[in-house]
């Protein structure tokens, strides 16, 4: 059975019947629990992810990806080009097949690895749904690959790590628009101001 998220995603499995509706349909593969939108973070990113102005053309970056599905609602959404890094060797095989489901293969180029394989400094949005211990190792790398004025959303965080991680980005020259309170985690959205000093 198909998931409704926000005011405009429908997530589907490959197996159902795909509503052409007033909603973006964003189709996963059957048989798979994990990164399918019912976990709150992965929700709480899609919702949020609406509410980022700049997506329409935009080069963005989904960090952790999972199964692809935040850089498939973000194609979907408008953006230019979208790329998709996770370590983890299934991660990126279900993204390749979550691309290929949702005819995306000329907007998204998975990479596996680590973030220092990405080289571009220049993204105008990047997601991460990880960890916050992760993210705040990974905080000096996200921002630096963001370019001024673009729009940082991170999720996946306990409550323990929100605080520390708001205090990294504010120091960083970022400016918190947003920090939403789930049931466990927190999600974030930061934008990057255009006159940060460092990155």
């Amino acid at each position: 059975m198909s998931i409704k998220i926000g005011k405009h995603f429908e997530v589907f499995r490959s197996s159902e019947t795909i509503d052409a509706g007033v909603r973006i349909p964003i189709i996963l593969e059957s048989g798979r629990a994990f990164g399918s939108g019912e976990h709150e973070t992965t929700s709480s990113c899609l919702e949020e992810l609406e509410n980022i102005p700049i997506i329409r053309g935009s080069k963005l970056l989904d960090v952790g990806c999972g199964t692809g599905i935040l850089s498939i609602a973000a194609a979907k959404m408008g953006a230019r080009m979208v790329t998709a890094i996770d370590p983890d060797e299934k991660a990126i095989k279900v993204t390749l097949e979550s691309i290929k489901l949702n005819n995306l293969e000329k907007k998204i180029i998975p990479l596996q690895g680590e973030l220092e394989l990405v080289a571009d400094d220049d993204f105008d949005v990047i997601l991460a749904n990880l960890y916050g211990d992760i993210l705040l190792n990974l905080a000096s790398g996200l921002t630096a690959r963001l370019r001024p004025g673009g729009y940082l959303l991170l999720s996946g965080i306990l409550y323990e790590y929100a605080y520390d991680l708001k205090k990294v980005l504010i120091e960083r020259g970022f400016k918190l628009l947003k920090a939403r309170y789930l049931e466990e985690y927190t999600t974030l959205l930061f934008k990057k101001k255009q006159t940060a000093m460092f990155a």
